[in-house]
């Protein structure tokens, strides 16, 4: 069942039946270990008491916490030959004995890296050891859930993997089309000039010219971030970690962005004291303040972009700050995911990628990126990176 792809439920419902005619005794039982790795959450009981089956959902994983509970917190087999006098079922005592269940054996489900899945246990009406069959069972019985469960998941993620593949082909698709078609209908447009088949004024062979510019650095630029997209995800991006002027670098990017846009672009101005020396690789810091940069001008609607370069008690932080549309809190998080867009920005365009690499670059530099932003009141991205002298200080000790 497993190898021919049937539901997981399924599966454990065959499995919990199977052990159980197997068994002639034991009432099965199988969770599972929540995201949190806190709790256990009903899978498959289909024998116990639909009643005990909704409490114990959401049981604490913890030393004291029945045999399931404490099986997970040991990560070994918990054999209880009497609940009702066993301390470790101090807190779910009364709750068992009124259903009739007198011992429990439970144990651990692991995947294949050591880390526990859920728990898959023995009930018994009476009190007693389990016998040496029971425990063979109960061993076949974890490592079967175990192969099924992590298939299981395995198995899902390759579908989002694949959703968020055929995704992102569709967006990478549609986003470099654009300039490409641009870049094709003003080369076409110049050969016509060329060849004399069409008299246009010098002067308006230059704006021509331009926009070939600026569909040729916008082609360039989503490739770049195809490219250190692939490097990242491919573990070949190298990071140099060394003391990089955090002022002088958002001053020179800022040269630069300006230089390239002409005068209806908008104003951008540095705020900083003095040099601010932080440790990091200055051409990938160059990356995430041009990224930061092109979206902050982007959304900003056309507002100064104000950028603050500052040292703090330990870390140097940069700050940069738009008064354009902004983003909703629950997308803050989401922002700073491979291929994703917050939802206030998704008629702008876009591969969905700058946030991500910035996060990923300046995480590598031993930094932090965050944001604050609400709809409508604009955006303040701030990178934080070590300061030089504090590195220093703390590899002397």
């Amino acid at each position: 069942m497993v190898a021919s792809g049937e539901p997981l439920s399924r599966v454990l419902d065959e499995l919990i039946g199977f052990m159980e005619a197997q068994s002639a005794e034991a009432l099965c039982s199988l969770l599972l270990v929540d995201a949190s790795g806190t709790r256990l959450r009903w899978a498959a009981a289909p024998s116990l008491p639909e009643a005990y089956n909704r409490e114990v959902d959401g049981l604490l994983v913890g030393a004291v916490s029945g045999s399931c509970g404490t099986a997970v917190y040991r990560k070994k087999t918990v054999i209880v030959s009497d609940i009702e006098h066993d301390p470790l079922w101090e807190q779910a005592r009364a709750l068992a004995l009124s259903h009739g269940l007198r011992a429990c054996t439970s144990s651990p489900i692991l995947d294949s890296r050591g880390e526990v899945l859920g728990t898959f246990a023995f009930y018994y009406r009476d009190p007693r050891e389990p016998s040496a069959r029971d425990l063979a069972l109960i061993e076949i019985s974890r490592d079967l859930a175990g192969i099924a469960i992590e298939r299981s998941r395995s198995t899902a993620r390759i579908e989002e993997a694949l959703r968020a593949r055929d995704d992102f082909l569709a967006v990478a698709s549609h986003e470099l089309k654009t300039p490409i078609a641009t870049l094709l209908l003003q080369v076409k447009a110049l050969e016509r000039v060329q060849r004399g088949r069409e008299e246009v004024p010098v002067r308006e062979l230059a704006p021509r010219v331009g926009k070939l510019e600026r569909q040729g650095k916008k082609l360039l630029g989503l490739v770049e971030q195809l490219l250190d997209a692939t490097q990242l995800l491919s573990g070949r991006i190298e990071i140099e970690r060394a003391p990089v002027d955090l002022a002088e670098a958002a001053r020179d990017v800022v040269g630069r962005l300006l230089d390239g846009l002409g005068d209806d672009a908008p104003a951008i101005h540095v705020h900083a004291q003095g040099p601010v020396i932080c440790l990091g690789d200055g051409f990938r810091l160059e990356q995430v303040l041009v990224n930061l940069l092109s979206n902050a001008m982007k959304f900003g609607r056309g507002a100064p972009v104000e950028v603050t370069v500052e040292a703090g008690e330990r870390a140097a932080r940069l700050l940069v700050e738009d008064r354009g549309i902004g983003i909703a809190p629950e997308d803050h998080a989401r922002i700073f995911q491979q291929f994703e867009r917050a939802v206030s920005v998704r008629n702008y365009g876009g591969l969905g990628l700058s946030l991500w690499l910035s996060r990923q670059l300046v995480e590598r530099m031993q930094g932090r990126i965050s944001v604050q932003s609400e709809l409508g009141a604009g955006s303040t991205f701030t990178v934080e990176l070590p300061l030089y002298h504090e590195q220093i200080r703390l590899d002397h000790r």
